[in-house]
């Protein structure tokens, strides 16, 4: 539960991320051009949860890592609790009623407090980094982070 009342519920925006199968580290924050409804990552909230869709996927059957950290390097773990992360099979999309191997998503149940720290080295207010990986392919993604403020 939080320590405070959250009156504004919106989500910050990543577009055509590069996601390999080794960590990749993402800068979520306002992205008004893709996602004209976006907002910059507060400096005080509630994560709520984590969606990744994958517009391109090198393989069917790939799961996905997943971690949020404090910095673009990816040092500063702050979810799933460490940086070894969480883990998903990427679900299909079945647009139409046929799965297509090429497309799919996953999504993170967060619900954890975030407030930004200026001391952490490489970290920026407004931004939330997600850390990423495909086990075994490539793909790329939309990223977008919903939480309460």
């Amino acid at each position: 539960m939080s320590i405070q009342s959250w009156n504004k519920a919106g989500f910050s925006y990543k577009n055509d991320a590069s996601i390999a199968n080794a960590l990749s580290v993402h800068a979520v924050t306002a992205d008004t051009t893709n996602s004209p409804e976006s907002f910059k990552f507060p400096s005080a909230c509630e994560i709520e949860t984590v969606e990744v869709y994958f517009t391109a996927l090198s393989a069917a059957g790939l799961s996905c890592v997943l971690f949020l950290a404090r910095d673009s390097l990816g040092n500063f773990g702050i979810t799933p609790g460490t940086t070894t992360g969480s883990t998903q099979v990427v679900q299909q999309s079945i647009g139409g009623g046929t799965p297509d191997a090429a497309i799919g998503s996953v999504s993170y149940k967060i619900k954890s407090d975030f407030h930004h720290d200026s001391g952490v080295p490489n970290s920026a207010d407004g931004t939330i980094y997600v850390c990423l990986r495909l086990i075994g392919g490539t793909g790329t993604a939309d990223i977008r982070v919903n939480w309460r403020a």
